[in-house]
């Protein structure tokens, strides 16, 4: 009952369209950047391209967490599955994501029969604005 994790991408939003093609909007590569601290995301979505060894139904658990303070952003649980053996896809979108401090995060995800779970990595960093500068004094009006 072997899984193998082919990647992760992390974006905004994701959206299947007619023909059955993906759309990532959003695409983080692979940080976020944040102009203030505390900041909420709308929505977070992790999508995975994963492989299965079989068809099957399994039982998954994730959770979001900021590496340094060990505090939980976001958590649940669900299920997956594959109607035969080979590639499928995983889209988890989480909405109202609070990023509490910069630094590395990650996204936990462990499956049922697997020993080890699944993680990807990112870090926030924080990129404030810089107002533009007035050079040479106000107009000369007249």
């Amino acid at each position: 009952m072997a899984i193998t994790h082919r990647y992760t991408i992390m974006c905004d939003e994701v959206r299947i369209e007619i023909n059955r093609k993906f759309m990532l909007i959003g695409v983080y590569t692979p940080n976020i950047s944040v102009p203030q601290l505390p900041f909420v995301l709308p929505s977070l979505t992790f999508f995975q391209m994963l492989e299965s060894d079989r068809p099957q139904q399994l039982g998954v658990r994730f959770r979001l967490q900021h590496l340094e303070t060990g505090r939980i952003i976001a958590q649940g649980m669900g299920r997956i599955g594959f109607q035969r053996p080979g590639t499928g896809i995983n889209a988890l979108r989480l909405p109202n994501v609070p990023l509490i401090a910069v630094g590395t995060y990650n996204f936990v995800m462990e499956i049922d029969g697997e020993r080890e779970p699944l993680i990807f990595s990112f870090d926030v960093i924080l990129n404030i604005p810089q107002q533009p500068a007035i050079l040479g004094g106000l107009p000369n009006i007249g």
